[in-house]
């Protein structure tokens, strides 16, 4: 039984490694992934083409790095040990892995639906080339199951679902079955037959009930479509139907469980309608774009703590150029609070927020603050975020640096030091350039150092650059160097969010210790020493950005790398 589950594993296995491989090009009127599926499909991912992202892939910067001759040797190791790899399937399963990436012609879906009720049915949809390798995947996978599993076969219209019955399984086991059919060069595969058959439904594309008819997951797609290029990745997630199918299943077993669903329209998650998106390769002077959409529409209860208004945002002249990652935000404060009193007092009765937080402000055992009024209610919204590359590899966490945008400097400066005087605070201070410097341990020889200087609150594990904030001496700031002004021109004028990263001043000190690792094969066959110097890859990493917009039915996420940029 053991070697049947083997040989089992391997030709699944070896059918998703087809995933990324494949040469020929999918016909223009075969119905989509999309098209194949049901409007409430609750999980969605799909290669449109993997021959055009492969394509793409070989075209962007990564592509031209795996070609560097300096990467040559280590990669010849990285190939010596798949061709390894490719004897031992050969031996198991009789196909190559050659053979497995030579069979996707088209697309590639992977898809959940809730068939039949209270039951998740995973589906995957393949477009394939090689006939033959199909044949020698589906005949080792049906001499493998042949101890543990009942054949069968159900005529559905003019196809024959091929059905295992797996014996001997417990009755909570999701897997009770494995099904397939194979229609002239399309395979799909599914863990239930009733979601086969919803497949087969749609076959000719005729079918109005599909998850391309969905207008939430049209709605998702066309905000993250990219007009220059076709999308090389689309994926999309039902998050309330996923949840509630997963309730459903679980108060099977625990009937107690399905209470939860009474609570999940005061949480406010019954507005997340979906989240979806997509990634594209080689789109205009991008080498690559990604986006996201998360459809929330009128949103209420806990969606309400992460609303982020529209305005604008830009790096303040404090943050200095040699940052590795930068990010700031707009964040509405007052709704987030209002948000959190409005379902902490719907449980525990009106008032009771307002009255806790009071308590704690009058305690003796606390510091005497009111967590609103001398904390919340000081805050402006903006906040930024900075992260420095540790030049010591054995520093065990990276360096970062928080500020938030105040309303009333004054003020947060006597609750900080209100709050250092506080039994048990262990702050200690001392004054720099005439500012006062508020410090804790946080253990493993850190520390971390608060102030309030130029109207922010700042949150740091990295004093000298506090320190460097709290001196009159200018330093060159991110938002004037030329590769951040690149990425900036790429973000609209108004918006939530914005990101900048540096990825190679991100991945130095990694790639460092990898290549000079004591035990440098980390497997068998592959040394790791034979890596190039960083210097060798560092002019393919590229800067990226990110930036956040509102709409009026959720937010549209976008990052991106440029094809050419500045470090």
């Amino acid at each position: 039984m053991k070697q049947a589950w083997l040989a089992t594993t391997l030709v699944i296995c070896g059918l998703a490694q087809a995933l990324i491989g494949g040469q020929v090009a999918i016909a223009d009127d075969d119905p989509t992934g999309a098209q194949l599926l049901p409007k409430d499909t609750l999980l969605f991912f799909s290669i449109p083409s993997v021959p055009d992202f492969n394509e793409e892939f070989d075209k962007s910067v990564t592509g031209s790095m795996l070609r560097d001759p300096e990467l040559k040797p280590f990669l010849d190791d990285v190939r010596k040990k798949i061709d390894e790899l490719s004897d031992k399937l050969q031996a198991e399963v009789g196909v190559t892995i050659p053979e497995l990436l030579a069979i996707p012609k088209g697309e590639v879906t992977i898809a959940v639906m809730e068939r039949p009720a209270r039951k998740l049915a995973p589906v995957l949809i393949m477009d394939y080339g090689d006939k033959e390798t199909i044949e020698k995947l589906l005949k080792k996978m049906h001499d493998g199951l042949d101890d543990v599993a009942e054949h069968s076969t159900q005529d559905v219209g003019d196809v024959s679902v091929h059905v295992y019955a797996f014996k001997n399984v417990e009755p909570n086991n999701p897997f009770q079955t494995l099904a397939y059919f194979n229609d002239d060069s399309c395979l799909v595969f599914s863990t239930s037959v009733d979601a086969l058959k919803e497949v087969l439904d749609r076959w000719d594309g005729d079918s109005t009930d599909t998850l391309a008819n969905n207008d939430i997951y049209k709605y998702v797609q066309d905000r993250c479509k990219e007009e220059s290029s076709d999308p090389a990745l689309v994926w999309f997630v039902n998050p309330i139907g996923l949840i509630q199918s997963s309730l459903d299943m679980a108060s099977e077993f625990a009937p107690q469980v399905g209470m939860a669903k009474l609570f999940l329209p005061s949480l406010g998650i019954d507005k997340l309608k979906g989240w979806g998106g997509a990634s594209y390769y080689g789109s205009d002077d991008f080498d690559g774009v990604s986006k996201t959409f998360v459809h929330a529409e009128q949103p209420t209860g806990v969606l309400n703590v992460f609303q982020f208004p529209a305005t604008d945002l830009a790096p303040p002249k404090w943050v200095p150029a040699d940052v590795t990652a930068y990010f700031s935000a707009n964040w509405n404060v007052p709704q987030a609070y209002q948000a959190i009193e409005s379902l902490v007092d719907s449980i525990q009765g009106r008032g009771a927020t307002a009255k806790q937080l009071d308590k704690f402000a009058n305690s003796e055992d606390g510091p005497g603050l009111h967590i609103k009024k001398d904390v919340l209610d000081l805050l402006d919204g903006k906040f930024h975020v900075t992260q420095r590359a540790s030049e010591d590899s054995d520093e065990p966490a990276p360096k970062f640096l928080m500020a938030f945008d105040v309303k009333d400097p004054a003020k947060m400066k006597k609750t900080l030091a209100k709050a250092a005087k506080s039994e048990g605070a262990n702050l200690e201070t001392r004054d720099f350039n005439g500012e006062t410097i508020y410090e804790v341990s946080a253990g493993d020889d850190q520390t971390i150092s608060m102030a309030v200087t130029g109207g922010q609150v700042v949150f740091t594990n990295d004093t000298p650059s506090l320190e460097a904030m709290l001196r009159t001496v200018s330093t060159a700031p991110l938002a004037e160097s030329a590769g951040y002004r690149k990425i900036a021109k790429r973000f609209p004028p108004k918006v939530s969010m914005i990101g900048y990263s540096r990825a190679d001043a991100q991945m130095k000190a990694a790639y460092e210790m990898l290549k000079n690792a004591d035990n440098a094969e980390f497997l068998e066959g592959i040394d790791v020493k034979k890596l190039p110097p960083f210097e060798a890859l560092e002019k393919y990493l590229r800067p990226s950005g990110s930036y956040a917009v509102p709409d009026k039915k959720g937010s549209l996420f976008v990052t991106f790398q440029l094809k050419e940029g500045d470090k």
